[in-house]
């Protein structure tokens, strides 16, 4: 890439810029931000493209081989999630709904207006979102005595969830990225961290050894909406 500044005079290389200081950090800069957008949106080489569509174009009812070597055994619709822990607890979200991921910022309490589920107002990139605890909402204990992970201050993040207009902010212990299930790997939801985040609960995924909660994204929208507008 020719343009890649932010390893030159960016977070990366000699912090030269003179836009660091209005920004913080390039992931702020539209620069970075119009990079990103010409990898995402540049066209796939012609040979790549033709070798995917005669692998799509065979006839394999169990599974296939990928241009890469790699086998694909298709099981139904695919989802993709974000992972993330609160309360020592494994949660995902579909990632259709993640609109950011921040570092925790202040949180500015409204007189006679909060309670334990809603805890204030916060600014994300200039713009005032509320801010709920969604380990309130799901009734999930804090993560002290957890045979999870331990986890630091350092770890903690701000997740906005947007559904249309309607968007929250909430605060997690770790965002453990992004991953792809499918559908029938979903197992019933057994008997879990509480009542109410198993109200909460479509199914449960495994990862990495974890047993993650795939959680009702509508229904959450639906009772922070009637809990809080």
């Amino acid at each position: 890439m020719s343009n890649d500044c932010w390893n030159k005079i960016g977070v990366e290389g000699d912090r030269s810029c003179e836009q660091l200081k209005a920004v913080i950090h390039c992931r702020n800069c539209p620069v970075y931000s119009a990079a990103g957008r010409s990898l995402l949106e540049r066209e796939a080489p012609p040979e790549y493209v033709n070798e995917w569509t005669e692998v799509l174009a065979k006839s394999h009812p169990d599974h296939y081989q990928t241009p890469l070597g790699g086998t694909i055994v298709p099981s139904g619709e695919t989802i993709s999630v974000a992972i993330c822990l609160l309360g020592g607890e494994w949660l995902a979200l579909p990632v259709r709904l993640l609109q950011e991921v921040t570092d925790p910022c202040v949180i500015h309490t409204l007189p006679h207006r909060n309670s334990e589920l809603f805890m204030g107002l916060v600014n994300i990139r200039g713009e005032i979102l509320m801010c709920v605890s969604l380990q309130h909402l799901l009734d999930l204990q804090a993560n002290v005595n957890s045979s999870e992970r331990p986890t630091s201050v350092a770890a903690k993040r701000m997740i906005v969830v947007a559904k249309k207009d309607n968007r929250w902010v909430f605060i997690v212990d770790e965002v453990c990225g992004i991953h792809r299930f499918q559908l029938g790997e979903l197992q019933n939801t057994p008997v879990v961290i509480s009542k109410a985040s198993e109200a909460y609960t479509k199914g449960v995924i495994l990862w990495q050894g974890h047993k993650v909660n795939y959680l009702d994204a509508d229904l959450l929208f639906y009772t922070l909406n009637r809990r809080i507008l």
